[in-house]
């Protein structure tokens, strides 16, 4: 597994090699694949939940529905409320005006925005309808995507970014025309999911940004789970347990909801409908070569995004000077190995370094799985397996052809040539 990947990783990084169409169906299979999926989805434990963050299924209620889901909740008086949901103009009056009051009833409202392509130097921010925004803070739920082919709509999400220079608004102020205006003084628009936590817990968003990253990996918790005997990492509510709750007397969901990060999103049309939509693949789906189906919601993982925030648990990346080194390091020695080879042993060469750049591989691919397991550190040493990869030919060259136009031989061939050059002696005759 390790080489197979460590191969697709060079497929990919390398332009000729990409144009080999028998190599395309290699590269499509390992394209969504990281190496670090392997410890993500087999090996690191996500038996652990995060208490302190509830997420509530939206269904496919209206605004009316919304409203009244909106309101039942805040009786719960939960600490931050995130609502993962585009409602970007304007629809029935009375209806928005009634989900506008909700809004307005809800301390810690944080509701989605989306980062638009910049041009030149304007950066632009959409936001929702300006009658649901007016008592609320906003967060970006754009997410860093990869996606390929048919799997743009279902791209792999690894990464964010905190957050991003803001020159423009987009917004719409009551009909179907949105209209754009100037900030006046350019800000700083934050992640959706780091808004909520900076409002939930101040101080440690603020250590999570004193990183000041351009881009953060998630760490992942886990996921959700509705199945029965299967542990789900954080608390989870159908639409449908809201609404009963209102009759039932006897329901809890108050301790799931009070003085928790309650963040409200699509999860389909109920939490036992599989549905697709704003669904991703992510590092712990359990078929991380090829990819089978998304298996996390939106709302799943901004929700992962602020429990990272709130633990301080947080991927480190080893510094480019370091990658280079070692990289340059482990390729002398695997040159300084295959030229002994190649000057002493010769006739078994090919043999010798293909079976040593296989345990080199394993050796490296082992290293950086062992280093982003035990730190949260991932490594990037694909330049030092590329040159392990080439290294046997480039070596081949230098021996076997370059020095010897300089009349140098190797001292086995020498010996080979004196051993033809010097017929046997016959046996003499008494």
């Amino acid at each position: 597994m390790a080489l197979m990947g460590s191969v697709a990783l060079i497929v990919r990084q390398t332009a000729v090699l990409r144009n080999i169409e028998f190599l395309n169906p290699l590269e499509d299979a390992f394209a969504e694949f990281d190496l670090t999926d392997l410890v993500v989805s087999k090996i690191m434990d996500h038996q652990k939940a995060d208490t302190n963050i509830t997420v509530v299924n939206i269904g496919n209620l209206d605004r009316n529905g919304l409203s009244s889901l909106v309101s039942i909740i805040n009786q719960y008086q939960p600490k931050v409320v995130g609502f993962d949901v585009q409602l970007e103009t304007a629809r029935d009056s009375t209806s928005d005006q009634v989900l506008a009051d909700a809004f307005k009833q809800t301390p810690n409202l944080v509701m989605a925005s989306q980062l638009l392509n910049k041009t030149k130097d304007k950066y632009y921010v959409r936001t929702n309808y300006d009658l649901f925004t007016k008592n609320a803070h906003t967060g970006f739920v754009n997410l860093i995507t990869k996606g390929k082919g048919n799997q743009l709509s279902w791209p792999t999400v690894r990464s964010f970014s905190p957050k991003e220079r803001v020159t423009h608004r987009v917004f719409s102020s009551g009909a179907q025309k949105f209209d754009t205006t100037v900030i006046k003084k350019p800000r700083n628009e934050y992640a959706f999911a780091v808004k909520i936590a900076q409002l939930y817990a101040p101080k440690k968003t603020a250590t999570f940004l004193k990183r000041n990253k351009d881009y953060e990996w998630i760490n992942f918790l886990g996921n959700i789970s509705v199945t029965a005997g299967k542990a789900s990492n954080f608390a989870v509510l159908d639409v449908a347990d809201i609404f009963n709750s209102v009759q039932d007397t006897s329901s809890k969901i108050g301790n799931v909801l009070k003085n928790k990060v309650v963040i409200l999103g699509f999860m389909g049309p109920s939490l036992e409908a599989k549905s697709f939509d704003d669904k991703l693949f992510t590092p712990l789906n359990d078929n991380y070569i090829g990819r089978g189906t998304p298996d996390m919601y939106g709302v799943v993982v901004h929700a992962n995004i602020v429990s990272m925030i709130l633990r301080g648990d947080f991927i480190k990346e080893t510094r480019p000077w370091v990658n280079t080194s070692i990289s340059i390091l482990i390729v002398l020695i695997t040159v300084l190995i295959f030229s002994y080879i190649f000057i002493k042993v010769g006739i078994w060469y090919d043999a010798l370094t293909i079976l040593i750049q296989a345990i080199i591989v394993f050796l490296v691919v082992g290293l950086m799985l062992f280093v982003f397991y035990k730190t949260n550190t991932k490594m990037d040493l694909g330049a030092g397996l590329l040159g392990v990869v080439l290294s046997g030919i480039f070596v081949e060259i230098y021996h076997g052809f370059i020095r010897k136009l300089f009349g140098w031989r190797a001292p086995n061939e020498i010996q080979h040539q004196k051993d033809v050059a010097t017929p046997p002696q016959k046996e003499s005759e008494e």
